[in-house]
């Protein structure tokens, strides 16, 4: 969007993102647009109707703002196309070389050096953050709020919010006391786990009678025991699963320190283990999978890459589906506006997936609270709330187990 008008300049009825007059704009699309004729060349490209592109950046004389905009080092590539059309870039991974191109691209030679490391993290500290759930003003806050229904509804992711992440994810335990306090939870209130795990694996590990389960990121939901609740989300569509385990054993296994983990529903490849040299190797497996099987997609969690079925299913519509039941089995109204009365959504999570909920949360709807070890920015999660561990998480619990 900063350099748009780079691409203005050639095509004119495309419009440009910046304010006119721009003089920082207006020499960076002169640099723009005099070296991007040759990199297109260089590219293969320069066809009728073809972007521009910035490339050959690498070596040569960095005063030469015409041929280049920054020398990145030998070995170093940057491509880039002009314009919000379609792109294949290229990235160099030196944090140093991308923090002087950068540099150099905000000072645009119009003489304003621009700090953009310092400026950014002094924004960054003046944005606003998630206020921790614990903070007193936010339990009355919390306590006002669940006077207006009957009971609060707990949905809880189980790794990083109820059980402390783990170098091995088959080692994944509730700390000693959690499994007693989600018992007597359920005793009290609707609570269900929401995993990407497979339901068998969290009804052995968590092992309460009384809890909801929804695994493999909410495709097979199972009430307490002694329900008949069982629900499965495209069935059809395991044995592309199975089949996707299969390739991801047999290509994967050669990478150190890959984990391969059966979620049922999911096929989830731990990274945490994989030094990072390897890891666009990981990327090029999955990747070359999902051309084969195009009937499952790739989701990305905190150091897990995830193959799932391609359906409009996530643990946010999950968890709209297991208030409706908790309502049910408690003999409570259970439609779509009545149980806004009725239970109040409370979801924790702490990655990626547990996104799906926040949202659906948003507004009013619910209380989403994510896990982090520190309070995050606003603009960083759908969440209101945060809470700091696992140890935290079942402080705030236990609150809500007195009347």
């Amino acid at each position: 969007a900063t350099h748009a008008r780079a691409a203005a300049a050639e095509e004119e009825e495309e419009g440009g993102l910046l304010a006119d007059g721009d003089p920082h704009a207006e020499e960076l699309a002169k640099h723009f647009i005099a070296s991007s004729s040759g990199a297109a060349a260089g590219r293969g490209g320069g066809g009728a109707g073809e972007a521009p592109v910035l490339g050959g950046l690498a070596g040569g004389d960095e005063e030469d703002a015409g041929s280049q905009l920054l020398a990145v080092g030998a070995g170093g590539c940057f491509t880039a196309t002009l314009g919000n059309r379609s792109t294949q870039a290229r990235y160099y991974t030196s944090q140093a070389d991308v923090t002087a191109l950068l540099s150099r691209l905000a000072s645009g030679g119009g003489g304003d050096e621009v700090a953009l490391a310092a400026g950014g993290a002094a924004d960054e500290a003046a944005e606003p953050r998630l206020p921790n759930a614990m903070e007193r003003a936010q339990l009355l806050r919390i306590q006002s709020r669940l006077k207006r229904c009957l009971t609060p509804a707990f949905c809880l992711d189980y790794d990083g919010t109820l059980a402390p992440i783990v170098t091995n994810p088959a080692a994944a335990r509730l700390p000693d006391g959690v499994a007693a306090l989600l018992q007597q939870l359920s005793d009290r209130h609707p609570t269900a786990i929401v995993s990407g795990r497979a339901v068998e694996k969290l009804q052995a590990w968590v092992d309460v009678p009384g809890v909801y389960y929804a695994g493999s990121h909410g495709f097979e939901i199972r009430g307490p025991n002694g329900s008949q609740l069982n629900y499965t989300v495209a069935a059809q569509l395991l044995p592309e699963v199975r089949r996707a385990l299969e390739v991801l054993h047999a290509k994967l296994a050669p990478i150190p320190g890959v984990q391969i983990e059966d979620n049922k529903f999911v096929a989830s490849v731990h990274t945490r283990n994989v030094s990072a040299a390897d890891l666009p190797a990981v990327d090029a497996v999955v990747n070359g999978l999902l051309e084969e099987q195009p009937l499952l997609t790739r989701t990305a969690g905190i150091h897990v890459i995830e193959v799932r079925p391609q359906i409009h299913w996530h643990k946010g519509k999950a968890m709209g589906w297991l208030i409706k039941c908790m309502c049910e089995m408690l003999g409570l109204p259970s439609g779509a506006d009545s149980r806004k009365a009725t239970a109040m959504p409370i979801f924790i999570g702490d990655d990626v997936s547990d996104e799906d909920a926040f949202a659906e949360l948003r507004g009013g709807r619910g209380i989403p609270i994510v896990v982090r070890a520190e309070a995050p920015l606003r603009r960083s999660t759908a969440a209101e709330l945060w809470l700091r561990d696992p140890q935290q998480v079942a402080e705030f619990l236990a609150m809500f187990l007195n009347s």
